[in-house]
């Protein structure tokens, strides 16, 4: 049996006891500074560290950090000084933009192994996408990947917003990642169209401290959330394919595939189930037919949770459909980390890659925090974003639920 001691006990951490104890890892402890953590932690069952030189004592095969980001630079350095031979899995993001050369000047001779927990890396949904390409003789033309939600209820109680990436920041990683898993053709050779808005959310009552929240022109009280609304970028690859990634965190549906999403159709802010995930490659077989392969990541209306689909359309119209099919991402990426510590299976997520997203990321932001008009309304140019409705307008067929 695997052990591990865990750093830091928030919600990602408790998904992680669960997930890991599923896969025969024993947590020996967890190491916390928070005193009412600490007790937390000793009324769960586990072993409670108030220090990290009392955890490495222990000798656990991998320790996993689930720190907030911004205190992950500084946990590295204090577990890399003391057990040089650590085995580490980390959270995603790696760390901030401006944690980059400290990270790497920690981990330069770092002798264990280290797993970013880029849970959208091991999704069987992308697995079966890029399936469906090799058995059906497909050449990419466009790979567009859409992650969108209405996240007004977290932004009203201050969660999930983002000083530094804006709407990057929350689904921005799992975008890269999951166009990361096709290849190095896939990487951005020129930037063709790039938009990060803000969001005006309906509030009841001014929140806590603000005395004179914006009113509409229905006297409706408002919250303005600058650049956390959603963002747009589309480009070139070195290989020529488009790439779209798309996130919209105000609920408007970039990518709209029927019967899941309809064209304009948008998530309102009192919904706070509803995402919209999608990953949609359009190429041309063989005979230069023109296929559009989606696969719908979880979770999915009238699915259970962790179910996934694939649809396959010819020339628009409904070729062939999946049955659900389980695709727990953060379970099955959270194995390939346990199995890679064990000499198993290749790293399934490399600190170089984190690294590399974290350095895009920024990139973006910066670009269109400053240069872009903030239309809120839409992401992207206006004829960019009138030409997605129109692909989503020439879907045919209804897909069933099996």
């Amino acid at each position: 049996m695997m052990t591990c001691i865990r750093i830091g006990y928030g919600k990602i951490a408790r998904i992680h006891e669960d997930q890991l104890r599923k896969h025969g890892v024993q947590t020996i402890g967890v190491v916390e500074v928070s005193q009412d953590r600490l007790k937390e932690i000793e009324e769960s069952g586990l072993r409670p560290f108030s220090s990290l030189q009392d955890a490495v004592a222990c000798k656990p095969d991998f320790y996993d950090i689930c720190t907030p980001g911004h205190a992950r630079v500084e946990v590295l350095r204090a577990l890399c000084a003391l057990d040089s031979q650590a085995n580490i899995l980390i959270e995603k993001p790696i760390c901030d933009f401006q944690d980059i050369q400290p990270i790497q000047a920690i981990l330069q001779n770092h002798a264990g192994l280290i797993v970013v927990n880029e849970n959208y890396a091991s999704s069987h949904v992308t697995a079966a996408v890029r399936d469906a390409l090799v058995s059906r003789d497909i050449t990419p033309t466009r790979l567009i990947v859409e992650s969108t939600k209405h996240r007004g209820a977290d932004y009203l109680k201050g969660r999930f917003v983002d000083s530094k990436l804006g709407a990057l920041g929350y689904e921005g990683s799992h975008l890269l990642a999951i166009i990361g898993e096709f290849g190095s053709g896939y990487e951005i050779d020129e930037l063709l169209d790039l938009d990060i808005d803000s969001i005006e959310l309906s509030i009841e009552e001014p929140a806590s401290g603000e005395t004179n929240p914006v009113r509409s022109a229905d006297h409706q009280p408002k919250k303005h959330l600058s650049h956390q609304g959603g963002a747009f970028m589309q480009y070139r690859a070195k290989n020529g394919c488009t790439v779209d990634l798309y996130t919209s965190m105000s609920g408007l549906i970039g990518f709209p595939c029927p019967p899941y999403a309809y064209p304009g159709q948008k998530i309102p802010q009192s919904d706070v189930n509803t995402r919209f995930r999608i990953l949609r490659v359009d190429g041309l077989d063989a005979a230069g037919v023109p296929h559009q392969i989606v696969g719908f990541y979880e979770p999915i209306a009238g699915f259970d949770r962790s179910q996934g689909q694939l649809l396959i359309f010819k020339n628009w119209a409904l070729d062939e459909q999946s049955a659900a099919f389980e695709d727990n991402t953060m379970s099955q990426h959270l194995l390939r980390a346990v199995r890679h510590f064990g000499g198993l299976e290749p790293n399934p997520y490399r600190v170089e890659r984190a690294l590399a997203d974290v350095i895009r990321l920024h990139e973006w932001s910066q670009t269109g925090w400053y240069d872009m008009e903030d239309s809120d309304e839409i992401l992207g140019r206006e004829d960019v974003a009138e030409a997605r409705l129109d692909d989503a307008r020439r879907f045919s067929g209804t897909p069933t639920h099996e």
